[in-house]
């Protein structure tokens, strides 16, 4: 039989893998408002690896701003968190899993690979992501549909941005 202890810690550990693997379900959705809710009050991100730039600091109304202007000219968004390991100190984790994104817009398909890192932090709402970081690896297709997809939000304003 499990201790006190030893199942808060299981369960604290299946929470944090459902919060980090809806990071990746809810924008796929276009689920943005429930999306806002997973994050602490500010968030550090940092996708450098993939965008350049420098890492920053937001609140999760900017990030998720920022990712609709990204995600929402799309056909359709896939992405895909795998080999999930959850490191528990007290009432901070930090979580690395595998990621996949594939990116759909009218014949073309872009795919990235890399890994997340998590920051997620215990709080009176329960496990929130406090940060993110994006380490890319490899990808297929070409990068253009990116920025074509941006153009298409501004044009036709796809998702609601103001949701």
């Amino acid at each position: 039989m499990l201790t006190y202890i030893e199942r808060r810690e299981k369960t604290d550990k299946a929470l944090i893998e459902t919060l980090v693997e809806s990071m990746g379900v809810l924008p796929d959705l276009r689920l943005f408002s429930s999306l806002e809710t997973l994050f602490t009050e500010k968030v550090a991100v940092d996708y450098t690896s993939l965008l350049g730039g420098e890492p920053y600091d937001a609140t999760p109304k900017e990030l998720i701003h920022h990712w609709k202007e990204s995600l929402c000219g799309f056909d359709a968004t896939r992405h895909k968190l795998e080999n999930i390991v959850v490191e528990l100190k007290g009432q901070d984790a930090t979580v690395k899993a595998d990621a996949t994104a594939t990116y759909f817009l009218h014949e073309h398909i872009w795919e990235g690979k890399g890994r997340y890192i998590f920051g997620c932090r215990y709080t009176a709402d329960g496990w929130k992501v406090s940060s993110l970081q994006f380490n890319f690896e490899s990808e297929k297709g070409t990068r253009d549909i990116l920025e074509k997809a941006r153009e298409l939000v501004e044009k036709k304003g796809k998702c609601n941005m103001s949701e």
